[in-house]
């Protein structure tokens, strides 16, 4: 039981015998990359991505799941977690809710478990991340931030073929969850999703396969390494040549 549902102590004590085995400096090995973070424009096929990715550089897969610990730490489960990142509860609700349920998880203290979650994650590395707003809680140069994108009305049509509505639900659906997912980081980290500045890479999925997308991330992750770029707090591309 503990196995699918580890606590957040379980969870981050696993992660800190991991960080005890990493080596103290750097050692060039083709495997030290650092964590991938993606996030998706509802619709885009960005989760499919994620595994494929994680599954070709054999790193760990950290998507809705990383909710598990911090649920289990307030007794809660997951899924009212989700709709805290989703719903964003104004602070009358707040101070209703904590009063008829002890259990209740406020958002403050729910940002403070992800962040130190993520945070560990960072420095334990080989992970991929899919949204959390990962990608603002970790250093430019601990992490290789992806979004992936594609026109609204493919994303349509993806949604509405993957659970089977009409077009109108499935664009109703995708407006929803991208005003809710925009409202999350804007109001947990004053930041807005869509800038392209916040991006390492951006994939759009109207012009590539899955297979073209993944071998687009494996290759710029790896001419990245190959210039140094990750050690680097920034690169200029139009730097004198020698």
């Amino acid at each position: 039981m503990n196995e699918k549902n580890p606590s957040i102590k379980e969870f981050t004590s696993e992660l800190d015998k991991k960080l005890e085995k990493l080596p103290t400096e750097k050692t060039g090995r083709e495997e030290d990359i650092p964590v991938i973070t993606i996030c998706m424009e509802p619709g885009s096929g960005g989760h499919l991505i994620a595994s494929e990715v994680a599954k070709r550089l054999d790193l760990k897969l950290y998507d809705r799941s990383i909710l598990v610990p911090i649920s289990n730490l307030a007794n809660v489960d997951s899924s009212f977690l989700d709709a805290i990142e989703k719903e964003r509860p104004t602070a009358v609700h707040d101070f209703i809710t904590s009063v008829l349920d002890k259990k209740y998880v406020y958002k403050g203290n729910y940002l403070r478990y992800l962040k130190e979650l993520v945070e560990i994650i960072g420095r334990v590395g080989k992970a991929v991340i899919v949204g959390r707003g990962a990608n603002f809680i970790l250093p430019a140069q601990g992490r290789f931030s992806i979004r992936v994108i594609a026109p609204l009305d493919i994303r349509v049509k993806n949604v509405s073929f993957k659970f089977g509505v009409t077009l109108d639900e499935a664009k109703k659906r995708i407006k929803e969850r991208e005003k809710r997912r925009k409202a999350f980081v804007k109001d947990s980290f004053y930041e807005n999703i869509d800038e392209t500045k916040h991006y390492d890479l951006i994939i759009n999925t109207a012009r590539m396969d899955l297979e073209t997308s993944v071998e687009a991330i494996l290759g710029a992750i790896a001419g990245s390494r190959v210039n140094g770029s990750f050690d680097k707090e920034n690169s200029y591309i139009l730097r004198k040549r020698k």
